[in-house]
């Protein structure tokens, strides 16, 4: 497929936090693909040829839990990028990464990034940036986990998800996100009906819509925003040539 120079008109957030020399640089190794849904980009433990900068949709980075099964532990969308792992100097992953829901991205191959970052130390530190943040994420995932019910769980996935479709509504069915949750269908439609009796969201075939964000945002109960305030503080900072503090 011929390299495309759209990296310049792209809507991943990443890349156009870029400056214009590094997109240059980047354009001729960079070329516009779709993703189609639950189409594996990484697969555990196996070398790392591609990454994507999603331009629109959501991908998944999934865990396997020996008891509990498959478990997204990450969301990528709009405003990252797949292949953390090769940012820091390897190969591959123990994880996998999925499409949630289909769309197109930025793709280039392993060892163009790994060049350019080698050449372009302002490529380098950003990528570095969102690999920060993209932890605090995971972290977050973890506690939440660990510490909240099923409702607030799933109201910090649903605002996650919307933001990176800048949409209310999400195309998910609830077997797709009882896998995402980690928790068995029946508990998640559950959840759903009652998050749906109270007002917040709209559940239909295949897709649920946000009514009230804020009450989501309520209900999540401090379990969202964090890692996302993190990223709008880096980037801007980035933005203005000033240091993260």
């Amino acid at each position: 497929m011929k390299p495309h120079a759209e990296i310049n008109t792209t809507d991943n957030r990443l890349l156009n936090f870029m400056s214009a020399e590094d997109r240059s640089f980047l354009a001729p190794h960079m070329r516009r693909v779709q993703v189609a849904p639950r189409q594996v980009l990484e697969e555990p433990e196996a070398p790392i040829d591609s990454i994507y900068f999603p331009e629109d949709g959501v991908l998944s980075v999934v865990g396997n839990s020996p008891t509990f099964g498959p478990m997204e532990i990450g969301l990528i969308g709009k405003e990252g990028m797949t292949g953390l792992m090769v940012v820091l100097g390897n190969d591959r992953s123990p994880l996998q990464t999925l499409t949630q829901v289909a769309g197109s991205a930025m793709m280039i191959g392993s060892s163009e990034l790994r060049g350019a970052m080698n050449r372009k130390p302002g490529i380098r530190d950003l990528l570095l940036t969102y690999v920060q943040v993209f932890l605090i994420q995971t972290s977050h995932t973890a506690l939440s986990n660990a510490a909240n019910l099923l409702p607030q769980r799933l109201a910090r996935w649903l605002l996650m998800c919307a933001d990176r479709l800048t949409s209310r509504n999400i195309p998910i069915t609830q077997e797709f996100l009882s896998v995402m949750l980690g928790v068995k269908r029946d508990g998640v439609a559950v959840v759903i009906s009652e998050l749906q009796g109270r007002g917040l969201i709209k559940s239909e075939r295949r897709l649920i819509s946000i009514l009230d964000r804020e009450g989501l945002i309520e209900l999540a109960d401090g379990t969202y925003g964090i890692a996302e305030a993190t990223y709008e503080r880096l980037f801007a900072q980035k933005q203005d040539g000033g240091q993260a503090r």
